[in-house]
This record gives C-alpha cells, sequence and structure tokens, in this order.
C-alpha cells in the first residue's frame, strides 16, 4: 500500500539536524519520560526512517522493533541497519494495528503517532494498540502535540517551523497546519489537536494508568540558552502512562 510519507525518508532524516529542538530538546525528554531504555524491548510505534529505533539500540536496550505503516519509511529504515548494523528489526505495520504485538515489550514509543488521530475514537485505538503491545507493568511514551503550544502566528519560525490554526481558541479535534524546511526542502503536515483531558481519557480508557506528563528537558550540551523562547511553550510534549 502506498503511503503519504514514502518519499519522505531522507526529509525525516534531516529534520533530526536542521530543525534543532528535534536533538536538543525532544530526544532527551523522550528518554526521560521513559526511565531509561537500557536493557528493555522497545517497540517504537510510527518509527518512519528509524531515527528513534536506533538512538534506542544506541542507548543500551535490549532489543528494538520498529513498525511504520509507509513501506518507504521502512526501506530506508532497513537500508540504514545495513550499512550500519546495530540489531534494529523493522515491519510494514499501521501503529493502530500494533496489538498483533501482544504482550512483547517493556516500552512503546510514539513520536508524533497521537497527534494524526483525527477523531476521538481514533486516539483511543491507538493507545489502545500501543497497550496491548506491552507486558504488564510495561511503559508508554508519546511525544505529542502540546495542548498549549503558542497559537501566535510564526512563533515558532526561529526553530525551523510554523504552526497555523483557523481560530486560537482550539477544540479537540481542530487541524492544526505544521509547515517547515529542512535542507531547502519544504515539508506540510496535519495534526489534529487534543486537550490534555482528551489524552488522558483516551489513555485510561485504553487501560493505562500513572499518566504523567513530562516536561521538556535539554542535552546537557549548554544548548539551553538558544532556546528560551521555544522551552516558554514547546509544540509537543512527552506524556507516559503504565500499563495496568
Amino acid at each position: 500500500m502506498i503511503s503519504p510519507f514514502d518519499g519522505m525518508a531522507a526529509l525525516h532524516e534531516r529534520s533530526i539536524d536542521e530543525l534543532p529542538f528535534r536533538r536538543h530538546i525532544e530526544m532527551p525528554s523522550v528518554l526521560a519520560a521513559a526511565d531509561s531504555v537500557d536493557g528493555r524491548r522497545v517497540l517504537d510505534l510510527g518509527c518512519g526512517s528509524g531515527h528513534y529505533a536506533r538512538f534506542f539500540a544506541r542507548s543500551g536496550a535490549d532489543s528494538v522493533l520498529g513498525v511504520d505503516r509507509s513501506p518507504g519509511m521502512i526501506a530506508h529504515a532497513r537500508h540504514r541497519e545495513e550499512v550500519d548494523p546495530l540489531g534494529v528489526s523493522y515491519r510494514v505495520l499501521d501503529a493502530a494495528t500494533a496489538d498483533a504485538l501482544t504482550g512483547a515489550f517493556d516500552l512503546a514509543v510514539a513520536i508524533y503517532a497521537l497527534s494524526h488521530a483525527a477523531t476521538p475514537a481514533a486516539l483511543t485505538r491507538l493507545c489502545a494498540a500501543a497497550r496491548d503491545t506491552l507486558a504488564p507493568d510495561g511503559r508508554f511514551v508519546a511525544v505529542t502535540l502540546n495542548p498549549d503550544f503558542a497559537t501566535v502566528p510564526h512563533f515558532y519560525r526561529p526553530y525551523g517551523f510554523d504552526l497555523t490554526v483557523a481560530d486560537p481558541h482550539l477544540r479537540d479535534g481542530d487541524p492544526v497546519g505544521l509547515h517547515g524546511r529542512a535542507d531547502e526542502e519544504t515539508f506540510q503536515v496535519t495534526a489534529y489537536y487534543w486537550s490534555r483531558e482528551a489524552h488522558e481519557r483516551a489513555l485510561v480508557e485504553a487501560g493505562f494508568t500513572d499518566v504523567a506528563w513530562q516536561s521538556p528537558r535539554t542535552a546537557a550540551d549548554g544548548s539551553a540558552s538558544l532556546f528560551g523562547r521555544y522551552l516558554a511553550a514547546p509544540h509537543v510534549l512527552a506524556v507516559s502512562a503504565r500499563a495496568c
């Protein structure tokens, strides 16, 4: 099946360097929310080009599987694994149907996947699919659109992208446009706004407990001063929960 993301694998990779908040804030925040990946069986839901899957492998995960519905993304990720073997496996599989991997993982991670859910039912299905992949007491970490992101026009432009909304008074399910540039190539993605309450309700209905929002972390490299404006209203946050 052709996915709209099939041709974006190289751009997905470049965004890590071209949008530096991803490396300096997003990635440290994910590790903090996961409370370490060392020795754990990790599932990367919606893995894209495999950047995070490789990151988890390098961070000490016992095993890593990346799944994505885009054959193009998985082909790119597998090629990277051939060139630089880290023991990461990949499968073409929609995150919403990953429950086929029942109970096999200690940690499931979804980077931006929840923000693509267009309805409350779809949001709950994604959370439930993640829940079903986890062993008892397993942990789910999602990077999702910050319910309190800045709606001021061009607020995020200094960081390489813009968010656009039709009405700054956002309601659950409203579309949010993300427009950016990486290495002179532009991209546009539609995400959907969900309040904290909507996220938490979906997670609890899916069978999670101990829902917690992670305050943004910065890498221990002195970069925090570069991101003061962004840290005041980050466009994404990490949320974690434990499987009952």
